[in-house]
């Protein structure tokens, strides 16, 4: 009888090449300097890491280039529509700046999370987390699962990757892939489509290094609950075709009364009109050490004006409860 691995051991002992591969191809540097720990070392069990190396497998830098925005906009009867892949029209007002260094504390929470849904090849942006795992990132609802539209029962995402501070396609901190079992969006959200309720939130494994996304990036933002409304806020994201993680500041500006009608406290105004990709996106106070909102959607007849939902134990609290 011929003698030979099982294919199955095959695949997990090639998880930590295919890591090593995908950050050589991110961030130009040799795999032979890598000398990254296997997948039980880092944590993962066999199916786990079969599952990142599939999700790996995916997102080619190619790929990867080639992902389409996602965007969540209100008409004016405060329905919500996902609108995928296209960037904001020549001439449109842009009210974001480049960071310059987005591999630095605290913007290095800050990142790009790559998504598949369906046929689909989609980005939006995410935060790192201070929680107990150090593998939590926070986002927008839309941005893990569909919600209802036009009839349609809500599509969960896939094969999620974050990539903190992502620049023009080099991942400083490596790529951390979302575990299966751990993609959470409020059911006000997925069975109602509430606006009020556009969170979502996942885990991630360690890098190739073996480090928490939250180590890794600088100790993560701590989630903000129940506080005045009134705050200045330091927005973040990854809006339509641009290469690397923008900012804009600026205070609360007030409610969206067409909130006013949902189950749930009304979402909270910025004066920054973030572009489709920016999605989940975060909101950092205290100097950028907390979170407290994230980009959620735009209204159609707004070109100033970004929305995002009030961070309460009701919304954000109970959704990340154990991650």
């Amino acid at each position: 009888m011929r003698s030979g691995s099982h294919p199955a051991s095959a695949r997990v002992a090639g998880v930590p090449a295919a890591l090593a591969a995908l950050l050589a191809v991110l961030c130009a540097c040799a795999p032979a300097a890598l000398a990254a720990p296997s997948a039980a070392e880092r944590g993962l069990s066999p199916a786990e890491a079969r599952a990142e190396a599939k999700v790996l497998r995916y997102w080619t830098p190619a790929r990867m280039r080639s992902a389409r925005p996602l965007d969540l906009v209100l008409d004016g009867s405060g329905r919500s529509h996902l609108r995928v892949g296209s960037p904001e029209p020549a001439g449109a007002s842009a009210s974001f700046l480049a960071v310059p260094t987005p591999e630095v504390p605290p913007f290095s929470v800050n990142g790009r999370i790559f998504i598949r849904r369906g046929k689909l090849a989609g980005f939006c942006s995410g935060t790192a987390i201070n929680s107990l795992t150090r593998q939590l990132v926070l986002t927008a609802g839309h941005c893990v699962n569909s919600g209802p539209e036009r009839g349609r029962r809500a599509i969960w995402s896939d094969h999620l990757m974050f990539v903190p501070a992502y620049t023009g396609g080099a991942a400083p901190f490596g790529a951390f892939v979302g575990r299966r079992g751990t993609f959470r969006a409020p059911k006000n959200w997925t069975k109602g489509g509430n606006p009020d309720f556009d969170l979502g939130a996942f885990l991630v494994n360690p890098n190739a290094e073996g480090v928490n996304v939250a180590d890794a990036v600088g100790g993560g933002a701590a989630i903000a609950l129940g506080l005045p409304r009134q705050q200045e806020f330091q927005t973040f994201g990854y809006p339509g075709e641009t290469k690397r993680m923008q900012s804009c500041n600026s205070p609360y500006v007030g409610d969206d009364a067409l909130t006013y009608p949902f189950a749930g406290p009304p979402t909270l105004g910025i004066r920054c009109h973030w572009a489709p990709g920016a999605s989940g996106g975060g909101w950092l106070i205290a100097a950028g050490t907390q979170i407290n909102g994230v980009n959620s959607y735009l209204h159609l007849n707004n070109k100033s004006h970004t929305y995002g939902p009030y961070f309460t134990q009701e919304t954000v609290g109970k959704l990340v409860t154990g991650l």
